[in-house]
């Protein structure tokens, strides 16, 4: 019996954990849409690149899930 509620307990963590992570991907979202908004708005100070600076890329930010997946990225 002890092995089923342990079983149990486990598959109730799995659900809230995975319940979780898409709250989270949804806040992700939500934050990156502000975030594209303010780029487009001069009105935002800082949101806006310097014209003669090249914008840095972040491992991982924007690439390809194929890609960081095979490198066995997050």
């Amino acid at each position: 019996m002890e092995h089923e509620e342990q079983a149990d307990r486990m598959e109730e963590d799995a659900e809230r954990m995975e319940e979780h992570s898409d709250q989270l991907g949804e806040r992700i979202s939500d934050v990156e849409s502000d975030w594209e908004r303010k780029e487009q708005d001069p009105a935002v100070p800082g949101a806006q690149p310097d014209a003669d600076e090249e914008e840095e890329s972040v491992p991982g930010v924007d690439a390809d899930e194929e890609v960081v997946s095979e490198e066995g990225g997050p």
